[in-house]
């Protein structure tokens, strides 16, 4: 039989349930940091990162840092957590250390999704979308159960709660999960199942006040969660002039969410001096190429594709005229936040997401969503004021979306997570039958 101390030694993520059964045993009280793992969205490594950014595993683990899990991760580490950043994968698996001190599991889907892959799913109806991340979550519980016991992961973090996938992960995980938004689209979800995965959710944080409300209608333990953005780095270049009549946009090309599509037609309705640089990548791309063509636009619009140099990202935020960011639905883009924090003026669709963020002629403009001509009006008088718009930009980061707050906050309510439970004194001899 196993002994009961060893097994608290050899299984430190857990704080037995007979600690508070039978206060007299001798716990030393001793705790270790806490392990969070940041599971990514993405159905696949190959799909996103490879198939669209170009990126092998190598050139991913040695040079990518440039969505939220890395910022995250550094953010975490710095306030006491120690995360893993997860990603599903059909190609690799196991566990890998970063020159740059970070982790990163690989976590093996079930040979089978490969096929699955293949299905037409018709994703943007309500059918489609569920059936396709019922089938991912399927083909990833297995080795995310393994990577998660192995890693000895105190709290699971979850990118985007409205998703099937997470419905399906915390009802088949028993561990404490929190659920994240960033600019997940909430329009296709099931009611019924969101009423009951929601509330078995530790913390489910909110990009915007709107999602916080709609979270807790659904039972959810809602917290107001804004990204951050590194207010030092990304800052104004007083050396650096910013050029006239060029408007730039961050954003991946996926036009249905980000509305690309738009920008490009809102030039038809500024002068010909007027020009777009568009930087991101996705599966749009070939289709807003060919609208450029369509409109006589190719002399004035510029694809600069992923920019990976975060300093040379900086330099365009710097350089630019204003920024420009006319999505349908968006979290908290933290695009806009870094273009902000450079003291460069911005122009937004009027959705909630910027509710808080862009002030009406204060900071920046707001368009409704899908109106090329109104955008156009919108970018003509953001770049009328944009010296005081920058200046406003600037300030209202660096008072509320500084980076430091954000991760000091996602490290406190990680720190107050109660851990998983234990198994029983009458479980732990079952236990000796296998490693921790």
């Amino acid at each position: 039989m196993l002994d009961l101390f060893d097994w608290q030694a050899r299984c430190p993520r857990y704080i037995l349930q007979v600690r508070g059964r039978f206060p007299d045993l001798p716990f030393d009280g001793s705790t270790e940091m806490k392990r969070v793992a940041l599971l990514l969205h993405c159905d696949r490594f190959e799909g996103w990162f490879t198939r669209v950014l170009g990126f092998d595993k190598e050139s991913y683990l040695n040079h990518y840092r440039n969505d939220f899990a890395w910022d995250y991760a550094l953010g975490l580490r710095e306030n006491g957590i120690e995360p893993i950043i997860y990603i599903a994968s059909l190609q690799h698996q196991g566990l890998y250390h970063t020159h740059d001190g970070f982790q990163v599991r690989f976590l093996p889907l079930a040979p089978w999704y490969a096929l699955s892959c293949r299905l037409p799913y018709f994703k943007r109806s309500r059918l489609g979308t569920y059936l396709q991340e019922r089938v991912n979550a399927i083909a990833l519980i297995g080795s995310l159960r393994a990577g998660l016991q192995d890693d000895q992961i105190s709290v699971l973090y979850i990118q985007e709660y409205w998703t099937t996938r997470f419905d399906y992960l915390i009802e088949h995980l028993e561990i404490p999960i929190i659920g994240s938004d960033h600019g997940g689209n909430d329009a296709l979800i099931i009611p019924v199942h969101k009423h009951r995965s929601l509330p078995k959710a530790y913390k489910l944080t909110c990009q915007t006040i709107e999602q916080v409300e709609k979270v807790r209608q659904f039972g959810g333990d809602a917290v107001f969660l804004p990204n951050g953005v590194d207010t030092e780095f990304y800052c104004p270049d007083s050396t650096i002039p910013r050029q006239e009549k060029l408007i730039l946009t961050v954003a991946r090309l996926t036009d249905r969410q980000k509305r690309t599509s738009d920008l490009i037609r809102a030039l038809t309705y500024l002068d010909s001096d007027w020009r777009l640089d568009i930087v991101g990548t996705g599966t749009d791309g070939d289709r807003l190429r060919v609208l450029v063509q369509e409109l006589n636009l190719s002399e004035r619009v510029t694809f600069s594709g992923f920019v990976q140099d975060k300093a040379e990202l900086r330099n365009r935020y710097q350089n630019c005229s204003l920024f420009a960011l006319p999505s349908a639905a968006e979290g908290l883009p933290l695009v806009a936040l870094e273009a902000m924090s450079c003291g460069t003026a911005v122009v937004t669709s009027n959705i909630p997401a910027f509710d808080h963020l862009v002030l009406e002629d204060k900071n920046g403009m707001k368009v409704p969503v899908g109106q090329p001509e109104a955008l156009a009006q919108g970018i003509l008088k953001c770049s009328e004021n944009r010296e005081q718009y920058g200046l406003a930009a600037r300030q209202m980061v660096v008072s509320s979306y500084a980076k430091p707050q954000m991760f000091a906050q996602l490290a406190n309510l990680i720190q107050h997570c109660p851990e998983p439970i234990a198994p029983t004194l009458q479980e732990i001899p079952f236990a000796a039958s296998r490693s921790c």
